[in-house]
């Protein structure tokens, strides 16, 4: 794995959890190309694999964002690759629903294409050109959380898929409601409207792509099937969003907090030494103590000052 340059693990990860964070996301990107393709060519039969794998591991596919690679050239193969995948997925999706001439599906995967290619650009943007770091950190407990969400979640809706009268492709709402629970968590150090109003957005529209779903199982009718595709593209778009946005300190408070408190921890060590060095005089060490002081202040002031800017122009 030399090749990669893993980055070294921190608080709640191990070395094993760095290696399934680059083979979870490529893994559930192969199963999304293999439900695809595997539909579009048994399309035909009466009855076939319905794409309940890709819809069960789906989820690990967003988790590509905080994939631990520190060389950029192998980050960029690594985002294009999984972006390549994805795309010839969609595109056999696409290729069954203009045999079949669905409208709604064909504008819905077309749209998946564009959104995806528009996610992976402000990856590599975020990851690779700027070098942000990750906000929104993914641990070990996270994986395990995952997991035993999707248990849960299952059982509703493994019924849907073995019931020959619904053909339910491969959706992303179940890997939207983990990623919402997750995403919620931060939420204490969200600071500014943007990313605080896509995380509420994503969580109405995915709670309304799944509520007209089972209304259509229920009564059949069109309508319902066509608000939650809608509601899904809507979701997609949210979650892309979220993700890049927590690239972007401005939007956490964390940020402006360590910001003050190295400033101060800076100004306390400053003091301290120039009160303890025996070389300089009282009268020097006391305004050796002053202007460091003053000029600790005065970083403070310019750090809040630039800090506030920022918020002000995000907003």
């Amino acid at each position: 794995m030399g090749f990669f340059d893993l980055h070294e693990p921190e608080d709640g990860q191990d070395r094993f959890f760095l290696y399934a964070m680059i083979i979870l996301p490529v893994c559930a990107a192969t199963s999304y190309l293999f439900d695809a393709w595997y539909h579009y060519t048994h399309s035909d039969e009466e009855r076939n694999y319905q794409g309940l794998l890709s819809t069960i591991v789906i989820v690990f596919s967003y988790l590509q964002y905080c994939a631990p690679i520190r060389s950029r050239k192998a980050l960029t193969i690594y985002f294009l690759s999984v972006c390549l995948i994805t795309e010839a997925a969609t595109i056999g999706y696409l290729l069954y629903y203009i045999k079949k001439k669905d409208i709604t599906n064909i504008i819905f995967h077309v749209s998946s294409l564009l959104l995806e290619i528009l996610f992976t650009s402000a990856l590599i943007y975020c990851r690779v050109v700027r070098e942000y770091e990750s906000h929104i950190v993914v641990e070990n407990k996270h994986l395990f959380h995952f997991m035993s969400r999707l248990e849960v979640i299952l059982t509703i809706f493994i019924p849907v898929y073995v019931n020959v009268k619904y053909t339910s492709l491969t959706r992303n709402m179940i890997a939207y409601f983990l990623l919402f629970d997750f995403f919620s968590d931060s939420y204490s150090r969200f600071q500014g409207v943007w990313i605080k109003s896509a995380l509420y957005l994503f969580a109405t529209t995915t709670t309304v792509a799944v509520a007209t779903e089972w209304v259509y199982f229920n009564h059949h009718e069109h309508i319902y099937e066509q608000v939650s595709i809608v509601a899904e593209l809507v979701s997609e778009g949210l979650c892309d969003l979220i993700i890049i946005l927590q690239f972007f300190p401005f939007h956490f408070k964390t940020q402006h907090v360590n910001n003050i408190a190295r400033q101060a921890l800076l100004i306390h060590r400053n003091l301290h030494a120039s009160i303890a060095n025996p070389s300089i005089p009282n009268g020097d060490a006391n305004e050796t103590s002053q202007n460091g002081e003053i000029k600790g202040i005065a970083e403070l002031v310019n750090t809040s000052s630039s800090n506030e800017t920022e918020l002000n122009t995000s907003m």
